[in-house]
């Protein structure tokens, strides 16, 4: 009798595994697994911000109760529950679901949320830059009911542009000659240089000349500075600390000792004076000497040690190079203008 009665229970567990296999074989075609089936879902987005997105998203109650159930009917029938009392897969239905009721919910929970965003990745039309404010350990799948979970979440901002394949943009362009590396040649060379009295009978001012000069700037009849043995080099624009002189280049030019020249600065919003802020006064620019600066020799250590070449011609190949990528430069900011 025992053994009549062990034969039965021995072909209910080959069954039980058999139908286990052809459970795992029903998710398969052809050596692929099958598509997972999308859960039906509802989700509401709206606005909270200029870039903050507020989702609330509520899950079918039947699609829940549909994966609770498979995993029960796995534990049931794959021989994975273990219940005190009773063999492995041979516990009643019941005892098994109230048995592993928090571990099955906590695992589906996990899966159906992952589900649910993926979906909602798929779906709409959001950009995230970052992980949602999502904590999966507050949302709790209710007895009865769709499940409904919010977050919030920042996303890229959403406009329209314009029809920008019709524009024209205009960029500045140059073909750089001898002249204007000779010229960049001696503003890299003079830091190196000796100022030296300019030769001439008298000397006259030209670009790039020192200049020792007095400065008086009035306005309505006051004074504003005096200002004596001011040493200045002679650029096209003269920055100063309260203002500039957009055309000192000229205004100076020709200019010989004992000469006075009228020059227009325009004062910041920065002059403490407030009724003095983005006026334009005029200063008396009265010319004491005019300097140069003598350039150095080109030797094989200037060369080398401080601008890393071989050669006077290597040096002009590496001044042009430096005006063309100072060119493009310029010209990506025009763009973007």
């Amino acid at each position: 009798m025992a053994d009549a009665e062990d034969t039965p229970a021995a072909d209910e567990t080959d069954a039980g595994t058999a139908t286990a296999d052809e459970a795992k074989e029903e998710g398969k075609e052809d050596g692929k697994e099958k598509e997972p089936i999308k859960l039906r879902q509802q989700v509401d987005i709206r606005d909270v911000g200029p870039c903050k997105k507020h989702i609330t998203v509520t899950i079918n109650r039947e699609d829940i109760d549909a994966r609770l159930d498979e995993k029960y009917s796995e534990l049931v029938t794959g021989h994975q529950s273990l219940v005190a009392g009773f063999r492995p897969g041979k516990a009643p239905r019941k005892i098994v679901e109230r048995f592993y009721r928090e571990e099955v919910t906590q695992q589906v929970r996990g899966e159906i949320l992952m589900a649910s965003l993926e979906q909602i990745a798929e779906e709409q039309d959001i950009a995230p830059l970052a992980p949602p404010d999502l904590d999966p350990a507050k949302i709790v799948i209710p007895k009865e009911g769709p499940l409904v979970y919010e977050f919030e979440v920042e996303v890229r901002p959403q406009f329209t542009l314009p029809d920008y394949k019709k524009l024209k943009i205009k960029r500045p362009t140059q073909k750089f000659t001898d002249a204007d590396i000779s010229r960049e040649e001696k503003r890299l060379l003079e830091p190196y240089g000796q100022i030296v009295p300019k030769e001439g009978n008298p000397p006259k001012v030209e670009e790039g000349d020192i200049i020792i000069c007095d400065v008086v700037t009035r306005e309505s009849g006051r004074t504003l500075n005096d200002l004596k043995e001011v040493r200045l080099r002679v650029d096209p624009q003269l920055a100063l600390k309260d203002g500039v002189a957009k055309n000192f280049g000229k205004e100076v030019f020709g200019a010989k000792p004992g000469d006075m020249r009228k020059v227009e600065i325009v004062l910041s919003d920065t002059v403490a004076d407030p009724s003095l802020r983005g006026k334009t006064v005029v200063a008396n620019f009265t010319i004491n000497d005019v300097k140069t600066v003598r350039l150095p020799e080109l030797t094989e250590e200037l060369l080398s040690q401080e601008f890393g070449v071989a050669g006077e011609e290597q040096l002009k190949e590496l001044i042009r190079a430096v005006l063309e990528r100072r060119l493009e430069y310029i010209q990506r900011q025009s763009a973007r203008q």
